[in-house]
């Protein structure tokens, strides 16, 4: 690259020679870092969303310029770059832009009320098509500043080095992605046939002008037809069609693979000092993401592969954020917006899609259903999509390889499939576990029906047991070779999280189901005591299981949180009660392993998440609480007699257990220890 190209990355200067300063040291006349996006000192007084670099600072504005600041860019979320010069060129520029949406925006999905459904109904009785004037879009005017935007994002994608390594890796590790494989490795093929034709020595008019033409690109919707071919799919948006979303889908899988790739990691590590540089990597992958999904969002086209995006964007939230986070739970909200404007939600057998779209458009809303009740019920909120306007048909147990090669070969392997959807040959295939996730999140969605719901059936007992029926026929009827309960599990083997993952979510539903009848009825406590021991005991066997070449412990948080601090909580609750109440108990409870398994989960909340993850300063804060609950219970403290009453029933309402996030435990019934104050 020639310097005078290197010259629109660096901090702008003024007319003096002076580098620029962001807004908010300037008129605080505080020294600048100069930094693109955000300056070191705003990011350390955590005021990223003010950091920006005025164009023309001292020009006078309108007073309705005033009013109405200028919309703030997404590149402004991050840290500043890292000068790793391993990793590639830093994400820069900080250019405030102010995209134009196009003048007819598409609206995407049209449902049974709405303002065309009846033409559309009858559109055989009319001479023209009522939908024609709606999937016309004007040609796009790109602004300079967009333009420049897109030529750094895909100048970071060019500088990336380990690109291609790192896709490699993702689906090498994981069989459950919610991408198709054969998609995204069409894209990078692409991608890098592009970039292999660029000239080194004038590389930003030439990236300039690709930003140019992805926008167009991605103002358009994506046709599809019955008869269209996989290579003709991925050629709808790659290639001269290419847009932001599969160019966003790679950074985004960039990133969960960073998030797992040890920080030792000689791709990322050789020639570097700084211990931080695959994290500063990582962060502006996250970065790039966002830019691309808002990029997405002005050309206003909903479809899966925006889909599939916004789904790894969320991942990567809740990886960098926690998954408690508002940024992950806005980002899912979007993400099922998209589902329903895209039309992923109701997929019919006449409509103008390939089959193996329509598998994989299955596969999608599966996922991201699944993923709406796993976030619903880690921050007890209700959940975002309904099962009941739905068509909620799982995919063909079928191999993505089949899928793409079609005719003879998908035939044959349709007909080797149970009368179920399921394969008969023990295959994991990339949609096998979104079949399973298909009939286990409706049993979620009816059981927060029951824990979240304000208004309680007279019936509560009844439909908690057919619930409990239910999810138990859905286990039985799930093949071996997915079923954590029926395996050999004890080696590390491809695929073993998401197994273990699925039976842990059988077990909690079940926990969740024992809860609300305790809570409603003050029954059922020995089950959810035996649930909570078999779920605990297998958090604690899983987050064991160590490998020098995978980082898991992002991973390992999430289910120490998700499923082990309820169940872990449960345990010590009912110890804690026994403590202050003389025997004999209805419960029994073997007291030694428990108190050892509790204090080993107690002792994984302290390593699982480190600084810097999004999930450290809950693990820690859960850390601390449960050290003081299980060290009254080895240690307690003298209770006067006319107190114990008090004690043992308010342990039994001081936790709200569809939400951890608000349990108090500064209640006086646990007093501070020494150095666990909170």
């Amino acid at each position: 690259m020639r310097n005078d190209d290197r010259r629109s990355y660096l901090p702008a200067t003024r007319r003096n020679g002076a580098p620029q300063s962001c807004e908010p040291c300037r008129r605080s006349k505080q020294r600048c870092g100069h930094e693109r996006p955000v300056c070191r000192r705003c990011a350390g007084k955590r005021i990223d969303s003010q950091c920006f670099y005025h164009p023309a600072p001292m020009t006078r504005r309108t007073s309705s310029e005033q009013a109405n600041p200028p919309p703030v860019s997404s590149s402004r979320l991050t840290s500043q770059p890292t000068s790793n010069a391993s990793s590639p060129g830093s994400l820069g520029g900080g250019r405030i832009f102010a995209p134009q949406e196009p003048h007819s925006a598409l609206p995407g999905y049209l449902g049974s009320t709405s303002f065309t459904a009846v033409l559309t109904e009858h559109r055989n009785e009319i001479p023209f098509d009522p939908e024609e004037n709606l999937d016309s879009c004007p040609v796009l005017t790109v602004e300079p500043d967009r333009v420049q935007s897109g030529a750094e994002v895909l100048l970071f994608l060019y500088s990336f080095k380990n690109r291609q390594k790192l896709l490699d890796r993702f689906y090498s590790r994981t069989w459950n992605a919610i991408a198709p494989e054969a998609v995204l490795q069409a894209t990078l093929m692409s991608i890098d046939r592009i970039f292999s034709d660029f000239d080194g020595n004038n590389l930003i008019p030439q990236l300039q002008k690709l930003a140019t033409q992805i926008f167009r690109n991605t103002s358009r919707p994506m046709a599809t037809h019955q008869s269209m071919t996989v290579h003709e799919y991925c050629d709808s948006f790659t290639g001269e069609n290419l847009r932001w979303e599969p160019i966003g889908n790679l950074f985004s899988i960039f990133g969960q693979q960073l998030v797992i790739t040890p920080d030792n990691d000689p791709d990322f590590s050789q020639g570097s000092d700084d211990p931080r540089a695959k994290d500063r990597l990582l962060e502006q992958v996250v970065v790039a993401t966002t830019i691309c999904i808002n990029f997405c969002d002005q050309a206003s086209s909903a479809n899966e592969m925006l889909a599939y995006l916004q789904f790894n964007d969320v991942m990567l939230q809740t990886q960098q954020y926690g998954d408690s986070s508002y940024q992950a739970w806005r980002r899912l909200g979007d993400l099922i917006a998209t589902v329903y404007a895209a039309g992923l939600h109701t997929d019919g057998e006449d409509d103008n899609r390939p089959f193996f779209l329509r598998q994989w458009r299955k596969g999608c809303l599966i996922s991201v259903f699944y993923m709406d009740k796993m976030q619903a019920c880690f921050v007890g909120r209700p959940p975002l999509m309904n099962y009941r306007y739905c068509t909620m048909e799982p995919p063909l147990d079928l191999s993505d390889e089949v899928l793409i090669e079609g005719g003879d070969a998908l035939n044959k392997a349709i007909s080797e499939l149970d009368s179920n959807g399921w394969n008969t040959h023990g295959g994991r295939y990339r949609m096998t576990p979104s079949r399973l996730r298909f009939r286990m999140a409706i049993c979620r969605e009816q059981t927060l029906e029951l824990a979240l719901g304000t208004h309680q059936p007279q019936d509560l007992v009844q439909k908690t047991q057919e619930i409990k029926e239910k999810i138990c026929a859905v286990w039985e009827s799930t093949p071996d070779q997915i079923c954590y309960d029926r395996r050999n599990n004890d080696d590390f083997h491809d695929g073993f999280l998401t197994i273990v993952y699925m039976y842990l979510n059988y077990l909690y539903t079940c926990f969740l189901l024992q809860r609300t009848l305790i809570k409603h009825t003050n029954t059922g406590q020995e089950a959810l005591c035996d649930i909570s021991r078999q779920t605990l005991a297998i958090v604690i066997n899983l987050t064991s299981v160590r490998s020098p070449m995978v980082d898991l412990d992002r991973h390992y948080s999430w289910i120490a949180l998700t499923y082990g601090l309820p169940t872990a909580s449960v345990l010590l609750l009912e110890l804690l009660h026994q403590s202050h109440k003389p025997g004999p108990h209805n419960i029994e409870l073997p007291r030694s392993e428990l108190i050892r398994n509790l204090s080993v989960f107690i002792s994984v909340l302290s390593w699982v998440s480190r600084p810097g993850h999004g999930n450290y300063h809950t693990c820690k804060e859960a850390e601390k609480k449960l050290s003081r609950i299980l060290d009254q219970l080895l240690d307690p403290q003298p209770v006067p007699a006319e107190t114990v009453h008090d004690v043992t029933s308010g342990l039994s309402s001081f936790l709200d257990w569809s939400n951890y996030n608000n349990w108090d435990f500064s209640t006086e019934l646990f007093p501070a220890a020494d150095g666990l104050a909170p």
